[in-house]
């Protein structure tokens, strides 16, 4: 607890302020200086902590570098909070302070954080009352003004006093005292912050000595903001005076997220001399001894002696002297006393004063403002003095313009963020500039964090664009953020200050205790006049936003290296053309009120709408009440877990949840982790869209599993929308539906931060809720998908347009076509390789109904796959034929084919759909085939492998198959899957279906790869069963050990390239493809001393090689010498032994 010394009032309608501000009447691009006072000269940043009279002698001067100390002016407005209405008048740039200037030292006013105003508030009784109120700075708890000699000094204005005659004397002035501490976040969201109560009833006595303070008899005015964590009426009592009751209902909100219930009132108490200057808080528990109490602030409203105090300076101001000419009369003072007004602070006036013995008096004319005065004391030495910050490098950010993305980054990260800059500048041709948050809070809220000084210095790029066109598009946050800005809650004090600066702001509501909390990064693009004086809530967004939630420069070089790796389009594939909607079956709670079917629901319309709007797009459904609930488990919907994991193995270019969450999980049934998350090792990066509470609560001190997803250095996801506070089915929705509209509103896919953009504006109606998605991901970024694309021309020769086709069981179909460009013309350079997957008719699926709803939901997807391959493209052309399987549903309705093409020289891809074709009949002619698939190759891990060899825990799977009709990987129910069993039992059984993949260039040739989950140690016995299309079976049986203890096989250890300069890529070549491995690359120099190690868990798929990428910095952060090296590479899994490689390397600058 501390008594803030913090004097100073907001008076609306200063006339004195004109000058610094400019009206919205002006032209936009007109309301900015056109180049920063920052822009050149020699600058200091000076840090103080509270209202008050700094002094700064001629030898503190010139140890900040100013030779000539009489030269020295002062800068800026201190650490008001900005205002948030921009239709408010406000101070562009920085303003000069006026400097009382001594013989060998300076004195300035100087503002802290606390903004006190007189004003009316509204209790929670709809009392009304005018009163001394405070709203903190909830960004910094440090102001900043600066210092140089290379501009004119300011000086106060000198004014005479007025007539005294007929004036009000005035010998008491009104004022303020304060408890507060802000310790607590109740609700982890918002920005109040509170203090807990150790008692039912507790006394405040830190306002200070009554004597000392000069406090006058009589009414005193205590007003408090008290919370209980309770769902019970309480009173509170305040010096023995009932102040309010604490509501028992929430008005509406749902009690699930309500986190406490307010109280604010107010109490008059008699003051006598002799009293002390106290506060009792008395609340009455209920009987609930685990309800707990906080309060906010304790505000007295006091009358003081106009006197000198034990105190270098005396603010003071007087409601009586409103609309009188008044003469203020100040006891005990001396000619050393000088009085100051500093009601405008940038135009402080000096008042003539008339001294008589040890009064001193000044008159002032009638007004019906409140005017603020300062008494200093020019013969005391104990002036605060502020601290140096050291010298600011010039900058001028007013002078830029026409500007496409900015990046803040701190200052720590920025060399990571303008790695990224480059990228988009080479690549998309942007305009991108990377500014530091210091950079912006130098010219846009006088040196101290404001979060609104971000939206400012966004809203002067806008405003100065040329035209519409030259607008800033997008704002990368290119740091983490806390919903304790200041970091002075008990968890956030503990990060150290080198870790806090890579924190970015985040714009928190004041609303700190229910659902309606929220944080948004939204507020940082309300840019356009038309949102001045909305609500935050109804404001659209104007910039496409992101954020990074990184918090070092491992972190940030991460990021950047996977989005660089992203825009460099190095995984090509038909996943580009897949996505996935998984469902949530609800909980007991939706059960109750019957809305347990909602999330499938809301998840297949959503699927709907990727369907409607990009027809060469696969939707496939995942819901899972589709699949029988294991209750014995921690996961009761494991085989959810593992088929969502199988679909992001193979590739999705999104994927959609739907359903309930929280910061660490998917679902009450944990289908998706933050461990499983942090083992994702899959190469191709879907967009994430997650409908659910809480998942990316990115301003928490713990990192939630949706920032995992983002962060994960190799796989997770390129981006994400996804919710950072409690979200509702309905609005999800509607949010989710806009946002993949607009995704495929295009053949062209749109920017990710300009379909955020776009979907927030819509949106805007449906407040915080809208404002709780946020955008994970850099805004500028497009999905890497498809630009050209691809046209049926024939089936079995005939027109594919004119003729539709029957697609019958045992017939042999062969499909022509072409790749063409955006406008349709034919591309007869395109050479490289079509993949297509060839889906049955939609089917009806009902749900298992595991909740015992009303009914069972019912939806329709294309569940079975009749042939996926791939094939050459020459010159534009290709063909393709498969023979249909037996294993059809004969619906008569029309399937679906999606087709994907890549000219890997060119950097071209094709995307394609096509429908005309009905799966029904049979062939009239089948082949003769009564042989089933040969088995060409079958082993575990690597081809060294015979039967009963030792495996580890987790062997890989493979297979390669020969046939001339090919294999059947239906999924049509009559048992014709290509299987696995291990030890004849169920849950060691696996259908390898969807594992089974054509060999691109060999007709009637495929591989089955398949990562075995965990097996117990022994000796085991498999049965590998597949079937050709034909319907005759092939069966393999072999053995196998299992040895925990096995080590891995490194095959090779590469060091790519050497001689290095810059990066190197260590690749390990091993013999466990898809397990689950520790890999660590340690390097050496010749005298044996280590440099670097790095750790990591990961896997590769088989065939491919690991990768490690090594910047050439040790564990330090410096670059290491040229010089020769040793490398030793080493990895293991689960429980096994080390296996380890070592080779040498050279390194130059």
């Amino acid at each position: 607890m501390e008594l803030h010394e913090t004097r100073s009032f907001l008076i609306s309608g200063i006339a004195t302020l004109l000058c610094l501000c400019f009206s919205l009447s002006v032209k936009a691009g007109e309301r900015y200086a056109d180049n920063s006072v920052l822009s050149k000269g020699n600058w200091v940043k000076i840090r103080i902590e509270q209202d008050g009279i700094y002094k700064l002698t001629y030898s503190e001067l010139k140890k900040m570098g100013f030779d000539d100390p009489s030269k020295v002016a002062v800068y800026g407005y201190g650490g008001w909070p900005l205002e948030e209405d921009f239709t408010k008048p406000y101070v562009d740039d920085l303003p000069a302070v006026p400097v009382l200037r001594k013989d060998d030292y300076i004195l300035f006013y100087g503002r802290g954080t606390t903004k006190w105003e007189y004003k009316e508030v509204k209790y929670s009784n709809n009392d009304k009352k005018k009163v001394f109120v405070h709203t903190n700075n909830p960004y910094s708890e440090y102001s900043y003004y600066f210092l140089t000699d290379g501009a004119e000094v300011k000086v106060p204005e000198q004014i005479k006093s007025s007539d005294k005659t007929s004036s009000e004397r005035i010998e008491t002035f009104d004022d303020y005292l304060l408890h507060e501490k802000e310790l607590v976040s109740i609700n982890l969201s918002g920005r109040r912050l509170f203090e807990k109560l150790s008692k039912t009833g507790q006394v405040f006595n830190d306002f200070g000595d009554p004597d000392a303070l000069g406090i006058i008899e009589g009414d005193i005015n205590a007003e408090c903001r008290f919370v209980a964590l309770t769902k019970v009426s309480n009173n509170v009592v305040l010096n023995g005076q009932v102040g309010g009751s604490v509501p028992i209902t929430s008005d509406g909100k749902n009690e699930a997220y309500v986190k406490g219930q307010e109280v604010y009132f107010t109490v008059q108490y008699a003051y006598k001399s002799g009293d002390k200057l106290s506060v009792k808080l008395e609340y009455n528990k209920q009987e609930k001894p685990s309800v707990d109490g906080y309060v906010d602030y304790i505000r007295l409203n006091v009358k003081r002696q106009l006197k000198t105090y034990n105190e270098p300076y005396t603010f003071f101001r007087s409601f009586k002297s409103r609309n009188h000419a008044s003469r203020f009369v100040i006891e005990g003072a001396n000619s050393a006393c000088m009085v100051m007004d500093i009601t405008d602070p940038a135009n402080c006036k000096i008042i003539e004063t008339e001294l008589t013995g040890s009064t001193m008096s000044f008159t002032i004319p009638e007004s019906n403002s409140l005017r603020e005065f300062v008494l200093i004391r020019t013969d005391r030495t104990d002036f605060p003095v502020p601290v140096s910050k050291g010298a600011v490098e010039c900058r001028n950010l007013h002078g830029w313009s026409n500007k496409d993305m900015i990046i803040i980054s701190p200052s720590t990260l920025r060399k990571e963020a303008e790695r990224l800059k480059e990228a988009h500048e080479t690549q998309d041709g942007l305009r991108v500039e990377v500014v530091t948050p210091e950079e912006i809070y130098n010219e846009f809220s006088s040196g101290t964090p404001d979060a609104t000084a971000y939206r400012r210095f966004m809203k002067m790029l806008y405003d100065k664009a040329a035209s519409k066109e030259e607008r800033p598009k997008y704002l990368l946050l290119f740091g983490d953020g806390a919903y304790d800005n200041r970091f002075v809650t008990e968890s956030w004090s503990k990060m150290s200050e080198k870790e806090r600066e890579n924190f970015l702001l985040t714009f928190q509501s004041e609303n700190s205790l229910n659902e309606e909390s929220y944080v948004t990064d939204d507020y940082f693009g309300f840019l356009d006049d038309a949102s001045n004086g909305k609500s935050v809530e109804s404001c659209p967004v104007d910039i496409g936003i992101g954020r990074f939630p990184i918090r070092s420069v491992s972190d940030a070089r991460k990021m950047v290296n996977k989005v660089i790796r992203y825009m460099n389009n190095e995984e090509l594939g038909i996943w580009k053309s897949e996505t996935c909607f998984v469902a949530d079956d609800g909980s007991n709670a939706d059960k109750a009120i019957k809305k347990a079917n909602d999330h499938m629901k809301y998840a297949n319309g959503a699927a709907q709408t990727v369907e409607d709007k990009a027809p060469d797009v696969l939707a496939s459904r995942l819901f899972f009440d589709n699949y029988a609930k294991d209750y014995s488990s921690s996961n009761s919907y494991s085989v959810v877990t593992d088929e969502m994991n199988k679909k992001l193995r193979e590739g999705l270019m999104l994927i959609n949840y739907t359903g309930h969450g929280s910061t660490t999980s998917w679902s009450d049934e944990n289908v998706l982790t933050q461990p499983m998350i942090d083992k994702f090792s899959y190469p191709k990066l879907p967009l994430w869209i997650t409908a659910t509470c809480d998942f990316c609560r990115f301003d928490a001190l713990a990192t939630s599993a949706g920032e995992s997803i983002f962060l994960n250095e190799k796989s997770g996801g390129i981006a994400l929308y996804t919710t950072v506070r409690v979200a509702y089915g309905s609005e999800n929705d509607r949010i989710n539906n806009s946002f993949l509209g607009k995704l495929f509103d295009q053949s062209l896919y749109p920017a990710l931060g300009d379909v955020v953009r776009s979907v927030k504006s819509e949106n805007k109606s449906l407040g915080s809720k809208n404002l709780n998605f946020t955008f994970i991901g850099d805004p500028a970024l497009k999905l890497i998908l498809p630009s050209h694309k691809i046209r049926i021309n024939t089936i079995n020769g005939k027109d594919a347009v004119q003729n539709s086709t029957n697609f019958r069981a045992y017939d042999e179909v062969t499909v022509e076509g072409e790749i063409l460009a955006p406008d349709n013309s034919v591309i007869d350079n395109f050479n490289g390789k079509l993949e297509v997957k060839v889906m049955d008719s939609k089917i009806e699926i009902t749900t298992r109904n595991n909740f015992r709803n009303d009914t069972a939901f019912k939806y329709t997807d294309y569940k079975n796959l009749v042939y996926k391959g791939s094939t050459q493209v020459q010159n534009g052309k290709f063909s393709f034929s498969f023979y249909v399987p037996g294993n059809i549903s004969y619906s008569g309705k029309a399937g679906k084919m999606i087709l994907y093409a890549s000219d890997s020289e060119q950097k071209i891809e094709a995307k394609g759909n096509f429908t005309n074709y009905k799966v029904q009949g049979t062939s009239d002619d089948p082949l003769d085939d009564h042989e089933g698939p040969e088995i060409v190759k079958l082993y575990l891990n690597d081809s060294t492998f015979v039967s009963g060899d030792k495996v580890n825990t987790t062997p890989f799977f493979y297979a390669r198959l020969w046939d001339q009709t090919g294999v059947d990987i239906t999924e049509g129910g009559v048992g014709h899957d290509v299987m696995l069993m291990i030890d004849n039992k169920p849950f060691t059984s696996y259908n390898l279906n969807s594992y089974y993949d054509n060999i691109f260039g060999r007709k009637g040739e495929g591989e089955v790869k398949f990562g075995i989950p965990q097996l117990s140690a022994g000796m085991h016995e498999a049965v590998f069963k597949v079937w050709d299309v034909m319907g005759n079976p092939t069966t393999y049986t072999f053995r196998f050990e299992v040895d925990e203890s096995l080590k891995p096989f490194i095959t090779n250890v590469v060091a790519t390239p050497t001689p290095a300069k810059g990066n190197v890529e260590f690749h390990l070549t091993h013999n466990r493809p898809e397990s689950q491995m520790k890999v660590g690359i340690m390097v050496y120099d010749i005298a044996g001393r280590l440099h670097w190690k790095h750790e990591e868990t990961g896997s590769s798929e088989l065939f491919k090689d690991y990768v490690i990428d090594w910047d050439l910095r040790n564990n330090s952060g410096t670059h290491v010498r040229p010089g020769v090296y040793i490398y030793r590479a080493a990895i293991s899994t689960n429980n096994s032994k080390e296996a380890t490689e070592a080779k040498k390397m050279i390194i130059l600058w």
